[in-house]
């Protein structure tokens, strides 16, 4: 069997955008009472709107449970979680089909399209843009990965290039490619840089990070390095460290560091990613 340690530098970064590069924590009860603080508002705040249309209450962090699935696995998960399936049976006296479903999410299609480009919410995450200039100096490429819809997708990364100068070097989505917790979204960003460079990047090369547990098990799935994010988006720390990601700090503003001091040290030394978590910050 063909086998070889590899003991380069990282090439690619892959980043989640909503909780990880932008949409960052803040109080926006003004606007919304239930804002539990945490980052990652843009997709909660459509499914919340959207279930209610349909006389569904829930709190934000139940929705917050599927978070980092495409958004129509999302709702799926949603509504087979007993609190929201025993509400659906009591008011509509049946389980919820799938007519109810394609018409929630109806609902929620050009709710999510109003509020990802949303002006409190498409901003990028204090400590982002030099954490990505830091990257790029050391020649990584830098790409982007989501649940969102392609159209979707393509809306907020329009705002964030023409409002904060950032343009991904490569972008996937869940609609292009199989979402997470697969790795293909990460495959897929491999390919275009490879596309692009005409370079063959290895998965130990390429880092995942990611602040869903969904998108640490995308990482893992893919064979490279993971780093989840507690403190900037969707999922707490403990909720991540049940993914074993192999690295869990604060925010993206940390991931430089991990990348520079941390992985690249180990992969000199010929260690390979999936290891479990061996560092927090």
């Amino acid at each position: 069997m063909y086998n070889r340690l590899y003991t380069g530098k990282i090439e690619l970064a892959v980043l989640d955008t909503a909780g990880t590069f932008c949409d960052g924590p803040g109080d926006l009860r003004h606007r919304w009472p239930l804002d539990d603080l945490r980052g990652c508002k843009a997709p909660v705040v459509p499914f919340y709107e959207a279930l209610r249309e349909f006389g569904i209450e829930c709190d934000w962090a139940t929705i917050r449970k599927p978070m980092g699935n495409f958004k129509p696995t999302h709702l799926r998960m949603l509504l087979n979680l007993p609190e929201i399936s025993s509400q659906w049976e009591e008011k509509y006296k049946r389980p919820w089909n799938e007519e109810d479903f394609d018409k929630i999410l109806a609902t929620f299609r050009p709710l999510m399209s109003k509020y990802i480009v949303d002006e409190d919410l498409a901003k990028p995450i204090p400590g982002s843009l030099e954490a990505i200039r830091k990257m790029r100096e050391a020649g990584i490429l830098v790409g982007c990965d989501t649940g969102y819809y392609q159209e979707d997708s393509f809306a907020l990364n329009k705002v964030l290039e023409e409002k904060f100068g950032m343009k991904f070097d490569v972008v996937t989505n869940a609609e292009k490619v199989p979402g997470r917790p697969s790795p293909f979204m990460v495959y897929d960003c491999m390919l275009s840089a490879y596309k692009l460079t005409s370079k063959v990047i290895p998965c130990e090369a390429v880092v995942k990070i990611d602040d869903t547990a969904a998108g640490m098990k995308c990482g893992n799935n893919a064979g490279c390095w993971t780093i989840g994010l507690y403190a900037s988006g969707s999922n707490t720390y403990d909720e991540l460290a049940a993914s074993k990601p192999d690295f869990l700090v604060p925010d993206v503003s940390y991931v430089p560091e991990i990348i520079f001091g941390q992985i690249e040290p180990r992969l000199r030394r010929g260690e390979r990613p999936g290891q479990g978590i061996v560092e927090t910050i």
